[in-house]
């Protein structure tokens, strides 16, 4: 049974496993996703940091937390698989965060992205989720955005 979060003004970004020592492909987003933390804390969105939590994967990519450092709004997150949203969804009841919009960006666009944005729309009904493909990254050379998870409250963005 899908439960809602109260809806409060603004949204959360979702970095899904940013992780360049064990996820290499995180530098090929780094662009897209630092662009997507400069507009969310310009608008004072909550950065969610969401991490694998594998021995190998290591840290966040030392760049992008260092764009982050000292910013208040910012939470990190382990996961133990792919699909990170039920660990999203708990931390935020944990610490009283409301929304309903989320943004997801990060590595593997294919597996770990898709299943944390399906996730997200799965376990929040009213909650709706935009993942921004300028900012995503997989093991392709090309994604084919055809394939992602469809859902009506999956929104792609450029």
């Amino acid at each position: 049974m899908t439960m809602p979060l109260p809806a409060v003004p603004g949204g959360i970004l979702v970095i899904v496993d940013m992780q360049s020592q064990g996820f290499p492909l995180a530098r090929s987003a780094m662009r897209g996703v630092k662009q997507e933390v400069a507009n969310a804390m310009a608008r004072s969105w909550h950065i969610m940091v969401v991490e694998y939590d594998l021995e190998c994967a290591g840290q966040t990519d030392s760049d992008l937390l260092a764009l982050l450092s000292g910013y208040a709004r910012l939470h990190t997150v382990k996961k133990a698989k792919e699909d990170g949203s039920q660990e999203v969804v708990e931390y935020c009841r944990l610490i009283g965060l409301t929304t309903n919009l989320f943004r997801v960006v990060g590595v593997m666009t294919d597996v770990c992205v898709a299943q944390t944005a399906s996730g997200l729309v799965g376990l929040l009904s009213d909650s709706s989720v935009e993942v921004v493909k300028a900012a995503c990254a997989c093991a392709f050379s090309r994604y084919d955005w055809n394939a992602f998870p469809s859902h009506e409250r999956i929104l792609l963005v450029d």
